[in-house]
């Protein structure tokens, strides 16, 4: 028995490059084979340089050494290092190699199929996810035969891969994944289900939206998002009251894209249906969602329909902490770089006139160092809801000071000597 007890004293002392060496010089494919795996071991180490190489070697490992223990080991600790490192492994060997080069894709799919049906579920693994990628619908029936494999990583990238591929063929097997064991799986089975985008597709995922499971929930509100009809729209708005905040989100989200992506001529008629839905739900939690939403999503169009739903539903029953919160949203909108967004917070602000909004608004029109076009916004919104310019309104208000930053805020309190003036 070969004693390998010296392997371990290097991954303990984290000396990748001698780990490194005897995986490439070592005559024993014992040796290869723990150094192999010792390696998968040093996933997280600090050192950019050194993590480069090992995952070069790994990479090396795979496609040279003839021994397919080595080559297992070597699969498994590039899948550990985490999918950046697999991902280059599967691209090296399905695309990126001189045989790839002059191979056909379906010559390629041949030779992963090959791989599918390997004895070490490490290939296995390779070529299900590797399928995915090369796209070609000829393997389809390898892939979803390894839709069942024992390995459950291999039936999700077998699950993940049908997806990409994306062929109607593969609704009945992605179904049958939705009851496995693993939840990796099922998650995966959601993802690609939602992938492939069909009605029947996404009508499978609608009793997942009511999954015990939080994250299989989450996932499958998220994928009925882009259905494209009216059909989710009652499982969606039910959605918004879940016990979990993710899943709440998860479903305004999917509810704004129904109408983000509906076909012009239809917008108008889901938005309305949309807005229907969603008043008859507990608006106290959709509020803090829209307004993250307008605040901070990178999505314009749904930064533009977060801040509609605002002024659709905050004038409902919600506590002083979220109208608050609504008003300040919508206010710091009307300085918003594209116009549309500008627009359509005078607008939600138009449908939320009240004395503590008008106060706010007169405070921001009076202040010269507002911007001239933020100023003639919130006059617009005043005078729409009938607001009186008047100094008894400023006396009355609260301290509301428009800032950019919060610094600004800090600057406007204090006085030339750099103290503070008072003002909270």
């Amino acid at each position: 028995m070969t004693d390998t007890t010296f392997l371990y004293e290097l991954a303990r002392d984290s000396r990748t490059t001698e780990l490194v060496a005897h995986l490439r010089r070592s005559s024993n494919p014992v040796v290869r084979r723990r150094a192999a795996e010792l390696l998968g071991d040093l996933s997280e180490h600090p050192d950019r340089d050194a993590a480069e190489e090992v995952v070069r070697a790994l990479v090396a490992a795979v496609r040279n050494d003839d021994d397919d223990s080595v080559r297992a080991r070597a699969i498994d600790a590039l899948y550990r290092h985490g999918e950046d490192s697999f991902e280059r492994l599967v691209r090296e060997l399905s695309g990126a190699d001189a045989d790839a080069d002059t191979m056909s894709d379906r010559t390629l799919s041949r030779r992963l199929e090959d791989w599918l049906t390997a004895d070490h579920s490490e290939f296995r693994l390779v070529a299900a996810t590797a399928l995915g990628q090369v796209g070609d619908s000829g393997s389809l029936a390898a892939l979803v035969a390894a839709t069942t494999d024992p390995d459950p990583r291999v039936r999700a990238r077998a699950v993940e891969s049908c997806g990409l591929i994306g062929h109607e063929r593969c609704l009945g097997p992605l179904r049958a994944r939705l009851d496995d064991p693993t939840d990796l799986v099922r998650e995966k089975a959601v993802r690609a289900l939602g992938s492939i985008g069909s009605e029947d597709a996404l009508r499978s995922l609608v009793p997942i939206a009511r999954d015990d499971n939080e994250t299989l929930r989450r996932i499958a509100v998220e994928e009925l998002g882009q259905f494209g009809s009216l059909d989710p729209v009652v499982i969606l708005v039910r959605a918004l009251t879940d016990d979990a905040d993710a899943v709440q989100r998860a479903a305004l989200l999917s509810l704004v894209e129904l109408f983000v992506d509906a076909p012009t001529e239809r917008t108008r008629r889901v938005r309305d249906a949309v807005a229907d839905q969603i008043s008859s739900a507990d608006t106290r939690a959709v509020v803090p969602h829209a307004v993250d939403m307008a605040s901070e999503s990178r999505r314009t169009a749904v930064r533009h329909n977060a801040v509609w739903v605002l002024g659709y539903v905050a004038d409902a029953d919600i506590d002083d902490d979220q109208r608050d919160a609504v008003y300040d949203c919508l206010i710091d909108a009307l300085d918003a770089s594209d116009d549309h967004t500008a627009r359509l917070a005078v607008a939600s602000l138009v449908e939320l006139g009240s004395d503590e909004l008008e106060r706010r608004l007169q405070i921001l029109v009076d202040d010269g160092d507002v911007p001239a076009d933020v100023a003639e916004r919130a006059e617009q919104v005043l005078e729409e809801i009938g607001g009186s310019r008047s100094a008894a309104v400023v006396t009355n208000a609260v301290d509301y000071t428009y800032v950019r930053e919060p610094e600004d805020y800090t600057r406007r309190h204090r006085g030339d000597d750099g103290e503070s003036n008072g003002s909270a």
